[in-house]
Parts: structure tokens; C-alpha cells; sequence
């Protein structure tokens, strides 16, 4: 046993000297260099100025690892002229002394639709340096520009609001009156004034004030508002006999082409009429017949004459 042991662990005197110069070509390898590199210059004071403006920001998986901020430049050695901080490029800051994280910051504030809108408002950025804030002050100029909410700086917004004249209700004639006339009577908007002139078209005229109330959608309490200044002139009112005449005449959302050429209209334009009506469904309003293209105006006076809705 003693032999076998003996046998493994000695070693010949060649293997004795490899293995010697084996360790000492190791040893010169590790002690290499400390003697041929130079000695660490050591820092001068304006090196390790930044180190006094060094900020801690703990991670969210190490709580005690610190953040090292970027140097900062000097702030008296940097340019000075005017600019608006909301538009300025990134070199134009960093020719005024923004370290990149103060432009990163100054843009991402921007972006969220934020706006400098006093010189002083830079101290809310996030980092940036009290000195170098100062110093800009005299330098920023805003423009007096069209902000996100759409309005002007400088100006008062109710400057960019249009100013309508106040409503003065006055009498109307109601068979008469156009939409304008109708849209100055209160509660009265550009709806229902459409859709009482569509009524009354639809009835020829109107026989009487009450006639108003059946207007779709005309509310009873909007009708005792606007009935003082409702009225009916004797003169522009059809007797009974001329309403009997006028639902006499045919309807151009039913009569047929033979029925309307007995009313008096020609036969290209009855054709037309009741084609238009096939496709594009009933009229709501004698004026619609205005929307075939061939019928002239002239032609359109004695039309109206000669049919109903």
C-alpha cells in the first residue's frame, strides 16, 4: 500500500522543475501588472466638483442602489442669447448648459401637452439646476402663440367667442313668415322653424294660430310662448273655398302621371315627377320638385300652382 501511495504522490526530478517554472511563470504573470502600469492620477478638485450635485434614485429591485446623475456643465461657460423653451431644439439647449437629462425632461413634459408659460415655470422641470435657471431667465422670451386648448395667449378667451345679437321677438304673419322670421321667435331654433314651414307647405297655408300646435315636435309650452307674437292677416288667408280648391289639386306623392297631365302639367315633367318619386322616395316639400334638374324656374312658378304635397 505504502508503495502504491508512493508511487502517485512523488514526483521525478524533471516533473519537479516543470512544475517550479510552471509557478513562476504564474507568479509573473499576476504580479505583471503592478509593475508596468502607472499609478491612478488622482482627481483635482474641479473633477470632483459633480460628485457635490450626485442624485440618489433607489431602484424598484435594489431599494439601496444609487443612481449617479450626469455631470453637469458649468453654467458660465455656456452661450447666452434669447429662445422660447417650448420650441427650442435639443442643441439649442445644450449650447444654453440643459445636460441631456434636463432635455429628456423638458421634453417629455412638453409632450404630455404641458407649456412654459412664465420664465419662472422652468424651475418646475424637474432637475434643473437653481443657478442655471437664474441665469437663463433674462434670456427666455414665449411666444405668444395659438395654445392646445385653441385659444390665444395673451388675449382674454372670451375674445374667441362669436357674440350673437339678442333675439327681439316681433309679430309674424304666419303664413307668410320664412325661417329667419320664424327662428327670432323664442324656443324657436333652425328645427322646428324648418318643420313648421314643411307643415304649412303641406297644408297649402296655415286656416288658423292653432294650426302651429300640430307641429311635429313643437312642444305645448314653447306654442304659449311664441302664440302673442302670432298672427294671422286677413289678407294673406285663404278663404274656405280657396283651401277646398288648393286640396283639390292633385298630390305629387300619389297622383299618377295621367292624374297630374289633367292638372295641367306637361307630360315630360309629370313622368318625371312621379320617376323621381319612385327612386328617391316621397317628397317632404314642394320645393323638392326644384331637384329635377330640367325644371326651370318659370317653370316651377306655375307648377307649384297646379299640384300639392
Amino acid at each position: 500500500m505504502k508503495k502504491w501511495i508512493k508511487e502517485y504522490v512523488s514526483f521525478s526530478q524533471k516533473e519537479r522543475i516543470g512544475l517550479l517554472g510552471l509557478l513562476i511563470l504564474l507568479g509573473c504573470f499576476v504580479a505583471a501588472p503592478y509593475f508596468l502600469s502607472e499609478p491612478p492620477r488622482p482627481l483635482t478638485s474641479e473633477e470632483l466638483e459633480w460628485t457635490n450635485h450626485v442624485n440618489y434614485q433607489q431602484s424598484l429591485n435594489e431599494p439601496d442602489a444609487p443612481t449617479i446623475a450626469e455631470p453637469p456643465n458649468e453654467v458660465g461657460n455656456n452661450r447666452r442669447f434669447a429662445f422660447d423653451p417650448n420650441t427650442a431644439s435639443p442643441e439649442t439647449l445644450r449650447q444654453l448648459g440643459f445636460t441631456e437629462k434636463n432635455i429628456r425632461t423638458l421634453t417629455n413634459y412638453l409632450q404630455k401637452g404641458a407649456r412654459i408659460k412664465t420664465p419662472a415655470d422652468l424651475h418646475k422641470i424637474w432637475g434643473m439646476r437653481k443657478e442655471l435657471v437664474e441665469a437663463l431667465l433674462p434670456y427666455i422670451r414665449i411666444v405668444n402663440d395659438v395654445n392646445h386648448d385653441g385659444f390665444q395667449k395673451g388675449k382674454s378667451a372670451r375674445s374667441n367667442f362669436q357674440f350673437y345679437s339678442k333675439r327681439i321677438p316681433h309679430t309674424i304673419d304666419i303664413n307668410t313668415a320664412d325661417q329667419e322670421a320664424w327662428e327670432q321667435l323664442p324656443g324657436i331654433g333652425p328645427v322646428l322653424a324648418v318643420r313648421i314651414l314643411k307643415y304649412r307647405n303641406h297644408l297649402g297655408r296655415f286656416g288658423s294660430v292653432d294650426d302651429i300646435k300640430k307641429t311635429y315636435g313643437l312642444p305645448d309650452s314653447v306654442f304659449a310662448i311664441i302664440e302673442p307674437f302670432l298672427q294671422l292677416d286677413p289678407d294673406s288667408s285663404a278663404s274656405e273655398n280657396q283651401v277646398a280648391l288648393i286640396n283639390q289639386l292633385p298630390s305629387i306623392n300619389t297622383a299618377s302621371e295621367a292624374l297630374l297631365m289633367k292638372a295641367g302639367v306637361s307630360k315630360t315633367i309629370a313622368a318625371a315627377i312621379v320617376l323621381y318619386r319612385k327612386q328617391y322616395g316621397l317628397y317632404s316639400q314642394l320645393e323638392d320638385l326644384r331637384k329635377i334638374v330640367f325644371i326651370q324656374t318659370a317653370q316651377y312658378e306655375q307648377l307649384i300652382k297646379q299640384v300639392r304635397l
